[in-house]
Parts: structure tokens; C-alpha cells; sequence
């Protein structure tokens, strides 16, 4: 738990352990984009994720993203927007890479389309 010190922050993409799940929820280990500010994540004991999912797909709540050396992902994958959560930091384990800057928009505005916000 980062108790002060910044141990993650904004952008990275991170393996996240997702287990133990009920229903519907993404499981496994999975790299996961770590969207929650440096503040919290700073001084929290919980930051919000969003999950990759391997492939491509087109919905709204959906940003799809090409593998890069800066990213460090290993394929091309989507971000599953609709499975926005929050884990507890000992769930945070290593650096896979850092988001490109051009993807935060869609991400945003995925990010309205499932909370509501923009209605």
C-alpha cells in the first residue's frame, strides 16, 4: 500500500491480480491502465483500474489500443471501459508500460458513456 509514497501512477499499465471475482467481473491477472490521480494514489489504499482484453472491439465503452514499445503490450488489445474498478493496492504488481497520450480522449469519453455523465 503506497501509505505516503507514490508506487504507481496515472497512465502506467500495470499487471493487476483481479481475483477473486463474482459474475461477469474480468478475472485473472491481467495488465490493467491505472486511471485514478497521483493524489490518490499517493495516500490511498485503493486505486481505479481499467482492464485490457486481448483483440479488438467496437462498442462505445470500448478504446482499442495497438501494442508499442511504450506501452509494452504484447498484442493489440481494448480497453474494457464497463469494467471500471477499484482494487486495493496489495492487487498493483509490475510495470508492463505507460499509455500514448492519444488514447485519453476516447477513454474519457468512454468513461462518460458508461457512468452517465455526459447525459
Amino acid at each position: 500500500m503506497p501509505k505516503g509514497e507514490l508506487t504507481y501512477q496515472r497512465g502506467e499499465i500495470r499487471w493487476v491480480r483481479l481475483d477473486p471475482t463474482v459474475g461477469a467481473e474480468i478475472q485473472k491477472t491481467r495488465s490493467c491502465l491505472v486511471i485514478q490521480n497521483d493524489v490518490m494514489n499517493q495516500y490511498g489504499q485503493l486505486t481505479v483500474v481499467l482492464p485490457f482484453r486481448p483483440g479488438k472491439k467496437q462498442a462505445p465503452y470500448v478504446v482499442n489500443v495497438k501494442a508499442s514499445a511504450e506501452n509494452g503490450l504484447d498484442q493489440d488489445r481494448f480497453i474494457d471501459v464497463g469494467q471500471v474498478r477499484s482494487v486495493d493496492g496489495q492487487r498493483i504488481l509490475g510495470i508492463v508500460g505507460r499509455l500514448e497520450e492519444r488514447y485519453w480522449r476516447e477513454i474519457k469519453a468512454a468513461l462518460d458513456i458508461v457512468l452517465g455523465f455526459s447525459m
